[in-house]
Formats: structure tokens, C-alpha cells, sequence
């Protein structure tokens, strides 16, 4: 089950990823065989590695395990930001992290 918080982030990451013709059509291809929210989650990883400037080698926060803790290098810094978020009542899934936490108060 998806809550509200996630359901909020995985629907805006959705609307962002779908302004790409390019990933409107992947989406739109992948809806027609798999469920919307892994559909979805799809769109906020691909958001968040543009968001981020991530290299193909480094895991964002929507793959990240926060209770890992030895966790893989590629999956550090999306840890890191991945806790940043959670503290913040914030979703894994938030499609641009680092502008979300900014608008969070402290």
C-alpha cells in the first residue's frame, strides 16, 4: 500500500517525466503491461537522476535502502539524501529531492 506522501510525489514525477516526449512514450508503453505505481516509481528515478546529475553507476534516493548499513558505494549518497528526506516527512520518491528538502522548514 502506497501512502499519501507517496502518492503525491510518485503523481508529480509522473507529470514531470511525461513533459519529455522521449519518456511519455516509455511510460505510456510501460502502463499498457505494468502497474502505475511501478510505472511510476519508474518516472521518479528518472526524475531524481536528472534532478541529482547522477553518473549511470550511482543509485538514487527511490532505490535506496535506508536501514542498510554497509551499503553498496553506489547506493551512499542516495542513502544519505533518502534519510534527509524521511526526517523531513518527506517521500523516497520526491522527483527533485534536494529543491523539496529546501522548501521543507527545518
Amino acid at each position: 500500500m502506497i501512502d499519501t506522501t507517496d502518492q503525491d510525489a510518485l503523481r508529480r514525477a509522473m507529470t514531470i517525466a511525461m513533459q519529455d516526449p522521449a519518456k511519455a512514450e516509455q511510460l505510456k508503453s510501460k502502463l499498457q503491461h505494468e502497474p502505475w505505481h511501478e510505472v511510476a516509481a519508474f518516472a521518479a528515478y528518472s526524475c531524481q537522476v536528472d534532478a541529482l546529475h547522477l553518473p549511470p553507476y550511482e543509485d538514487p534516493p527511490a532505490l535506496a535502502d535506508e536501514d542498510d548499513r554497509y551499503p553498496q558505494r553506489a547506493s551512499v549518497n542516495g542513502q544519505k539524501v533518502l534519510k534527509r528526506l524521511l526526517a523531513a516527512g518527506l517521500s523516497r520518491y520526491e522527483p527533485d529531492p534536494m529543491a523539496a528538502l529546501k522548501r521543507t522548514p527545518r
